[in-house]
């Protein structure tokens, strides 16, 4: 596939090139037809690539649809219309038709070089019990569930260019059923053409959740009455799951009994626990991850279940550990009401999630009114969230933040920010850093200059200035201070 890819690249590659090159002899001489140089437009490409998209899926499963639309400047495609019939081993009769009504595919904004961004949504689907294996069918059809549905299916996937990191999330709402949620998180992601391992993963977390929109009410029809009581419903989880991995373990010696590990005795009483609350109060059931570290994922792992689960080591709770993370409601009313009654660990950490939205709703104001002290005094983190959060709307600001920060962790924002700064300003706002940490009001607060020179905090960013990227003698006060601090290369010569 890596290689198929490679070759279609380069061939429309080439096809641009020999259109661009092509003689335009039919325009020169008054035809009305359009030049061939046309067919090379933004449109066009963005039409032949849906097209060849659609391709690809067919290789996978058959496919049909009514109509296609595309946007090129929204990056957005919408397929309407839809027909799947996916080869089951168990639907012989070809039963099983995927209909959905609308297919949209958005990809990152034009001009955003910093990560990858697709999000698949799917309206309107519907599919038969045929689609489902044998047994689940028979369940399904018992609870009184006559074809499957969803109102809305969506795929996000983010991929981060300067870490390789990725997260994807994905979603379905089944009405009167449930609401299924999946959040995969990876450190690192990269496709290798060569290696035992095309396909190379590192997983921060995961997580998948089930919101119960009616499904135990249909479920319990299929039950015995007594499966259906808390307590019963706890222990019959916990012993199908301890047989369960009973089974995956290796066989224990003669004559002594199957044993669990630590994770696997950890996840069963943790689901035994969650279920015997889901089924007195339906609600929401989660399982998640819970790694210290990233962990590398390879065939092997996959191939070796009770490795795998060691290495993952999930849990069964109530709600995410995302959502248990939320700032409670007192500290967040001190935070507003009284910030001097917090320590600064407390307003960092509230700061941080009013600015950015996580954990607490997103108030820019107030969460830049608790992080804006701790940045003066020198908190890094602090003054890095406060640039994040001013460099859209105040870019001078967030640039005076970053520049507290330094280039040890705010270099890429600060080149973003001196894009839209001019020069005078940034120099002006340097200059003013510069002035700041040169002030010593006693002698006691004296630092040595290879020490200054040392500090990876103090700011070393600037805006190209043409008249010493070629050597020419720049003038004024500024070149001097340059010059002393040995900010940049001295006036007049390279270094």
């Amino acid at each position: 596939m890596y290689r198929a890819f490679r070759s279609t690249l380069a061939a429309v590659a080439a096809f641009a090139c020999l259109v661009a090159s092509a003689p335009q002899s039919a325009d020169a001489a008054g035809d009305p037809r359009p030049p061939l140089s046309d067919l090379v437009s933004f449109s066009n490409i963005n039409e032949w690539i849906a097209r060849v998209g659609l391709l690809f899926v067919r290789s996978v499963v058959d496919l049909t649809y009514q109509d296609i639309t595309n946007d090129p400047y929204a990056n957005r495609t919408t397929v309407t219309g839809i027909v799947i019939r996916p080869a089951l081993p168990w639907d012989r009769g070809r039963q099983c038709r995927i209909l959905a009504e609308r297919l949209s595919l958005s990809f990152a904004e034009l001009g955003d070089w910093d990560r990858i961004a697709i999000r698949l949504e799917l309206t309107g689907v519907t599919a038969p019990l045929a689609c489902l294996p044998p047994d689940a069918a028979g369940m399904a059809a018992v609870s009184e569930i006559a074809n499957l549905a969803a109102d809305r299916v969506f795929v996000d996937i983010d991929y981060r260019m300067n870490s390789s990191a990725m997260r994807t999330i994905i979603h379905a709402t089944l009405p009167n059923l449930a609401a299924v949620t999946a959040d995969l998180d990876f450190a690192y992601v990269a496709v290798r053409e060569d290696g035992d391992d095309p396909v190379v993963l590192e997983l921060r977390h995961a997580a998948v959740a089930l919101d119960d929109m009616g499904i135990w009410q249909k479920a319990k029809k299929s039950m015995l009455p007594e499966m259906t009581q808390p307590d019963a419903a706890a222990q019959m989880a916990a012993a199908g799951l301890t047989e369960l991995f009973a089974g995956m373990n290796p066989p224990p010696a003669s004559g002594a009994q199957p044993q669990l590990d630590p994770a696997q005795a950890a996840f069963v009483q943790s689901a035994a626990a969650q279920v015997r609350q889901f089924v007195a109060k339906p609600g929401t059931l989660v399982i998640e991850t819970a790694l210290p570290q990233p962990v590398r994922l390879d065939e092997q792992t996959f191939d070796d279940p009770a490795r795998l689960f060691a290495m993952m080591q999930p849990v069964v709770s109530g709600r995410p550990a995302a959502r248990q993370q939320i700032v409670p409601a007192a500290q967040l009313q001190a935070a507003l009401t009284a910030p001097a009654s917090l320590s600064d660990a407390d307003k960092l950490r509230i700061g941080q999630a009013l600015v950015l939205g996580i954990g607490a709703p997103r108030a820019l104001a107030e969460g830049q009114a608790l992080l804006t002290p701790l940045a003066d005094a020198g908190n890094d983190e602090a003054a890095l969230a406060l640039a994040d959060s001013l460099q859209a709307t105040d870019p001078e600001a967030a640039y005076r933040f970053a520049l507290k920060v330094g280039t040890g962790g705010a270099s890429g924002l600060m080149d973003r920010l001196e894009q839209d700064l001019t020069t005078p300003q940034v120099l002006a706002l340097q200059s003013t850093a510069l002035a700041a940490a040169a002030a010593m009001p006693s002698p006691h607060d004296f630092v040595p200059v290879t020490r200054v020179r040392a500090d990876p905090r103090r700011p070393t960013r600037r805006r190209p200035n043409p008249a010493i990227e070629t050597g020419a003698r720049a003038s004024g006060p500024w070149c001097v201070i340059r010059d002393a601090l040995s900010l940049v290369p001295a006036c007049g010569r390279r270094r």
